[in-house]
């Protein structure tokens, strides 16, 4: 696990760990979600189109993003691969964002292409999520939710 501090925010990612995806990290540190309400800005590299189920239970769409009641278990998370959340404690409507979860070896840590890289920061400083979640080829985590950072450094599985 590589972990570095930028704009306020601890950024966690695992290179080395393809077998790791994002929901097993909501499951080790349950509280990154649980409670939570998240934009989903990316599903399976595209746009999670809501089914009615979904829709019954509270999810709802602000432009093409789609939105989510208050999270109570990790299995209320829609999931693929190639998925990207921002994690708000509040609700919090997100019309657009551009993600880069579909950039080959894309991380918040480093990316060679910087002003994307440039991009996705001034994104998450304007608005200002608890956390990002994100799996590509490799899962990250951005976040400033201090129980959530102490965690992760902790975790015996997630922390190698």
């Amino acid at each position: 696990m590589r972990h570095i501090e930028r704009d306020g925010f601890h950024v966690f990612d695992w290179p080395d760990r393809k077998d790791l995806p994002i929901l097993e990290i909501c499951r080790e540190v349950p509280e990154i979600v649980m409670k939570r309400h998240l934009v989903n800005t990316s599903f399976d590299g595209g746009l999670l189109t809501l089914n009615e189920d979904q829709k019954s239970k509270g999810w709802f769409t602000v432009g093409k993003l789609a939105h989510s009641p208050l999270i109570g278990t990790v299995d209320d998370i829609p999931h693929h691969r190639f998925d990207e959340w921002l994690v708000f404690d509040r609700p919090t409507r997100v019309g657009q964002f551009e993600t880069l979860v579909n950039y080959k070896g894309f991380s918040p840590v480093d990316f060679g292409w910087r002003e994307k890289l440039q991009d996705f920061w001034l994104q998450i400083g304007y608005f200002m999520p608890l956390s990002v979640i994100a799996e590509n080829n490799t899962p990250y985590v951005v976040t400033r939710d201090p129980m959530v950072i102490s965690k992760l450094i902790s975790h015996p599985e997630l922390g190698r």
